[in-house]
Formats: C-alpha cells, sequence, structure tokens
C-alpha cells in the first residue's frame, strides 16, 4: 500500500515538473521569438488588421493617428500573393520625398483620405494616384504631383487637422478629400476628445493612449510583464471572445454595434451625427479660402454597398463589422453627400459609376480587405483624371487661367459636375 502511493506520488511529481520545464521552455522560446523577430508575441495572434497591416500608425497628440516618417513595411497581399513595400517620407505620408518649398513650374495635388487612399496592399505603381499624375502630365507642360496623404483610420476631422498643421507648408494647389462611409463612426467616436477654439474649429485630437486615465492597475498587468506567455494566451483568448462578439454586432441594426447600420437609412436629410462628420470639410474649405488652394470632395462605395461578392473572403467581412450577405444598394447617403457638397458650393465626385459600372464590379475589389484591386485603382484613376480634366481649372484646360476671376472652391458649371458625378455626362 505504502510503495503504490509513493509511487503514485513519483509519478504526479514527475508529471508537474515535466509540466513546469515545458513551460519554462515555452517561456524562453517565446522571449527568443521576440527578440529574434523585433516585435511581440501578442501581434502573431491578434486578427488581421483591415485598417493598417504595415503597423507603421502610431498615436498622435495633433491628428489622432500618425504614419512613422522615414519607415518602410511590407505587406503580404494575399489577394495578389505577393509582398508590397510601403514606405513613408519625412511628412509621414506614403510615397517620395516631398520637395519644400514647392519647386518651379510644378502644380501639387493632396489627396486626403483614410486606409481606401493609403491602399496598403497596392503598390505604388498600381496606385491611382500615380496614375492620375501621370495622365495629367500628358496634358501640360507643368510638373503635376499628386500626393497619397492618406492616414489609417482618418476622417475629414483629423484630415483637417492634418492639412492645417502639417500639409499647408508643401502648398498645395488643389486638394481632394475622400470622404470615406467608415468616417461617419469614426467622426463619432473622435469628436468627444476633439478640443476646439472660441469659434467651434478644431485644433487637436489626440490619441486615447496619450490622455490620461485614472485606472488602477489590474494584478494580471504585472503577471504579463513578467511572463510572455501569459500575455500570449490572454491576447489569444480575447480574440477569441472579439470574434464571437463581431458575428452580433454583423447583424445589429444598433448604430452603437454595428458601424454600417446607419446606411440602411431611407432620410438622413437631417441626420445629426452624419451632419457632423460633414461639418469638418467646412472647416478644410475656410482653409482653402485662406490658404488660396482649390477643394473637391470624393466618395465611393464600400464593398458591401455593392455586391455580396466584393471582398468576401471567408470571415474577412466579419472582422469588419459586415454580415457576410449583407450588401447596402441604398443610395441615400452619397445624395446626402452631394446635396452638402452643392449646398457649400464645392465640386463632388461620386466615384461609384468607375467601379461598379461593369461586368463584374467585385474585380475592383480586394477580396481579402475593403479596398479597392489594382483594377479599381486603374478604373478610378481614369474617371478621375477625366473629371479633373473637364471640370476643374488646371494647368491641363484653359480654365485654369481664369481662376483669379472666380470665386474660390466653385468651378465652371458646378450643376454640371453634379450630374455628371451621378454618372450623367
Amino acid at each position: 500500500m505504502i510503495r503504490a502511493n509513493l509511487r503514485r506520488i513519483r509519478h504526479i511529481t514527475s508529471a508537474v515538473v515535466l509540466l513546469g520545464l515545458s513551460l519554462c521552455g515555452a517561456e524562453v522560446g517565446v522571449r527568443i521569438y521576440e527578440v529574434t523577430h523585433g516585435k511581440s508575441i501578442s501581434e502573431t495572434t491578434q486578427s488581421e488588421c483591415f485598417v493598417d497591416p504595415t503597423h507603421l500608425t502610431v498615436p498622435s497628440w495633433q491628428t489622432n493617428f500618425e504614419l512613422k516618417p522615414h519607415a518602410v513595411a511590407e505587406v503580404k497581399c494575399r489577394d495578389s500573393k505577393s509582398k508590397i513595400e510601403v514606405r513613408t517620407n519625412s511628412l509621414g505620408l506614403r510615397g517620395n520625398e516631398v520637395a519644400i518649398p514647392k519647386p518651379p513650374q510644378t502644380y501639387r495635388i493632396v489627396v486626403l483620405g483614410d486606409e481606401t487612399i493609403f491602399a496598403p496592399e497596392t503598390s505604388e505603381d498600381d496606385h491611382f494616384v500615380r496614375q492620375v499624375g501621370e495622365l495629367l502630365h500628358q496634358r501640360t507642360r507643368l510638373n503635376v504631383e499628386v500626393i497619397n496623404a492618406g492616414i489609417p483610420g482618418a476622417c475629414p476631422l483629423t484630415e483637417f487637422l492634418l492639412l492645417k498643421q502639417k500639409l499647408l507648408a508643401i502648398q498645395p494647389d488643389l486638394v481632394i478629400l475622400h470622404y470615406d462611409w467608415s468616417d461617419v463612426m469614426d467622426d463619432r467616436q473622435l469628436r468627444r476628445r476633439t478640443r476646439s477654439d472660441a469659434q467651434g474649429t478644431p485644433v487637436s485630437c489626440a490619441h486615447l493612449t496619450l490622455q490620461p486615465v485614472n485606472r488602477k492597475p489590474h494584478p494580471l498587468d504585472h503577471l504579463r510583464q513578467q511572463f510572455r506567455l501569459v500575455d500570449w494566451g490572454l491576447v489569444a483568448a480575447g480574440e477569441q471572445w472579439k470574434q464571437q462578439i463581431s458575428k452580433q454586432a454583423a447583424t445589429s441594426r444598433d448604430m452603437g454595434t454595428n458601424a454600417y447600420a446607419w446606411l440602411r437609412k431611407e432620410q438622413l436629410q437631417n441626420d445629426v451625427t452624419l451632419g457632423q462628420s460633414f461639418r469638418p470639410i467646412m472647416d478644410v474649405a475656410r482653409l482653402a479660402q485662406g490658404a488660396n488652394f482649390q477643394l473637391m470632395v470624393v466618395t465611393s462605395p464600400k464593398p458591401w454597398q455593392v455586391s455580396t461578392k466584393c471582398t468576401n473572403a471567408a470571415g474577412v467581412r466579419l472582422k469588419c463589422g459586415v454580415s457576410p450577405d449583407a450588401v447596402y444598394p441604398n443610395r441615400a447617403p452619397f445624395d446626402a453627400l452631394s446635396a452638402f457638397a452643392a449646398n457649400v458650393n464645392l465640386p463632388y465626385l461620386d466615384l461609384s459609376p468607375a467601379l461598379t459600372e461593369t461586368d463584374r464590379p467585385e474585380a475592383n475589389y480586394l477580396r481579402y480587405a475593403p479596398r479597392w484591386s489594382p483594377t479599381g485603382h486603374h478604373r478610378v484613376a481614369e474617371f478621375l483624371a477625366t473629371f479633373l480634366i473637364e471640370r476643374i481649372p488646371g494647368p491641363w484646360n484653359s480654365r485654369y487661367f481664369e481662376r483669379e476671376n472666380q470665386q474660390l472652391g466653385q468651378e465652371p458649371g458646378s450643376q454640371d459636375s453634379v450630374r455628371w458625378a451621378s454618372g450623367i455626362r
């Protein structure tokens, strides 16, 4: 009897020692991985970041997020099965260095937007920014520069701050503001952290992590710092919980839960949340008057506003908070933005015809990310360049030399431009 108990104790002790050695070995392995790869093991367990797969965005005191300057990252594009190099310049913008002051005989266009414009899965050669510049350069002897000022997670509120605090120095001649339909909820979340002057104009929007929070340390925080295996386990468990929550949110009609639930509304003219997301565009327009540059507003449909076939790889839509079979063909959001632009006398272009009027609109979107494919970028480039040549005063047409006699922000035939943007030329 005693020998049997001793044998049992020896087996239990051996099992505990073996388990302890295994955990120690796993902890050592995790630390070696973090040292050799230069990143936390918890990053590899987190679900794919659709906003910024480059991880080049960092918290900002002024614009919520900003891109690391002079940085390079590689993004694995699952659609093309290739690696895309994403590099930033000294201004923290994607692309080549921007000369300051602006060189003579140069016409400079700045494209503001979020991750749709940043387009991390698309190479610079395939990006519509590069192609628009090449198409416009064919029409003039001037050097036409088109600068990608897309910042993942941005919205008109932070784009105004970026333009005011940093991009006026590069002396833009034309600013194209791309309004994304995710901007509605982005503005709703950021507005509460935005500081404004006496006139109500935003002056800064600090990232949440940079603002003081009176939070008592959790007992697990010390364990996560001391044992990387604990951190990895908690992050993995959190990811499983997030997946369950996202499935519930994707089918919710509550705007506080589903970021795109509001797209179902047929009447948006008096929608307060939508109207607030438009307001920073007016701040950009006033900035344009003072800094003497032209401004136009552009928008485009999200994949789930086109077809269930767009961006339909397994699990991708759910991670974006959208049901796999969801489609929002409602045109009310586009009508509301068009009416706003017409009311404030700004040129407006809806890219829907370029992305939807084709036999296979799904080919214009990536399957594994809610952004345009290289085919979509090409169609957008041609559509946008044609609009600029026909409707916006610039060195590519004679209207550029009539600009001094016009009110800033108004191009000839503004009513025609709205009809043209609706697909009726």
